[in-house]
């Protein structure tokens, strides 16, 4: 696969989003880097940031240059921890986020990669396609994946389900980062619809390779409790409300504080820290992990490729419906019209014989 695909301003409608995307139509698409190729920091989705540069498309993964300019803790610990993968003849990972608009995602690509890889300003639209970043470093290829807001008003986005599916298509997934804010304290209805959705349309296994990413985690808990215990409260009641909709009571679901906030604490050694501990260094272990348990995910497009279509939705019910109509519903209306005509005919005999 090339290294980037993205999209810049379009108004695309669900019929056209397409369902596969092939490496010329990645190529085509504009290449959201810094031009210099230097490694900056990310923001959180919804903070300030200064807009993406475009850049000639490049074919392949790219070297992880950002890599180079983290703290040298930061540095030896991803390469460890990634190193746990070539200890099992494993040379490359692939991980995806998903989730709602404004909860992180991009930023946390950007901060991951140490690069501005995906627009993550306020000034700028949404993707409407998936993002593709491959970096390689010291032999290893880490594949990471920005998609699309999976919320649409209240409702479940038909082209955020797609541009998972073109994301997916073709493609081994070791790990999902479902990401959201730690400091927002409900799990609503839409949530659950989207819990629902990724089942019904990606399988179960999705869920059991997923992540949950809690973005926002500097945060002072409002109660007073705790940090640790308020997000453990947090998680908890993550874990119980996807469990409880999807009826998988033993679902692992780890996971991992996100900060990508440019006043993010640092420790001694320069690393970004949420809790006294590297929190970036602590989400890849925990994907490496997620990887190392579990074969990767493999999209089959074959078995979801009518359902995420919203012009094939009910599809199905089409030419019953017609059959009822035509040869149940339309011959018993209109032999009550006809009984009604005749007893108000009947009526009027009536009346007219009793003036008689």
């Amino acid at each position: 696969p090339c290294s980037m695909i993205v999209v810049a301003s379009r108004n695309v409608s669900h019929t056209r989003a397409r369902a596969t995307m092939s490496e010329e139509e990645y190529s085509e698409d504009e290449d959201y880097v810094s031009s210099d190729g230097e490694g900056v920091e990310g923001t959180e989705e919804g903070g300030e940031g200064q807009p993406a540069q475009a850049a000639a498309p490049v074919l392949g993964p790219k070297e992880w240059v950002g890599l180079s300019s983290m703290p040298a803790a930061t540095q030896s610990a991803l390469l460890e921890t990634l190193g746990k993968l070539r200890e099992r003849n494993v040379n490359e990972m692939t991980v995806i986020f998903i989730g709602k608009q404004g909860v992180g995602k991009s930023s946390t690509v950007n901060t991951l990669l140490n690069e501005r890889v995906a627009p993550s300003s306020p000034f700028q639209p949404e993707n409407v396609r998936p993002l593709l970043a491959g970096r390689v470093a010291a032999g290893f290829t880490l594949n990471v994946l920005d998609t699309p807001g999976l919320l649409e008003g209240d409702s479940v986005s038909a082209r955020g389900l797609m541009a998972l599916r073109a994301a997916l298509n073709g493609r081994k997934v070791d790990a999902f980062v479902f990401t959201d804010r730690l400091d927002t304290w409900r799990v609503d209805n839409a949530d659950k619809a989207i819990f629902t959705s990724l089942a019904e349309n990606f399988g179960a296994e999705l869920w059991e390779r997923t992540v949950l990413g809690f973005s926002h985690a500097q945060t002072t808990p409002t109660d007073g409790r705790p940090y640790e215990e308020f997000v453990n409260a947090r998680v908890e009641q993550y874990r119980k409300a996807i469990r409880s909709t999807l009826n998988m009571p033993n679902l692992a679901l780890p996971f991992a504080l996100i900060e990508n906030g440019s006043r993010c604490k640092t420790n001694g050694n320069g690393e970004k820290v949420v809790n006294d501990r590297p929190w970036l260094s602590d989400m890849v272990s925990t994907m490496v992990e997620m990887a190392c348990s579990k074969d990767g995910y493999e999209y089959d497009h074959g078995k979801a490729g009518k359902k995420l279509d919203p012009n094939n939705k009910h599809k199905i019910w089409i030419l019953p419906l017609f059959l009822f109509q035509a040869f149940v519903l339309r011959p018993l209306v209109i032999g009550q019209i006809r009984r009604d005509i005749k007893k108000a005919d009947e009526k009027k005999q009536r009346a007219a014989a009793a003036k008689h």
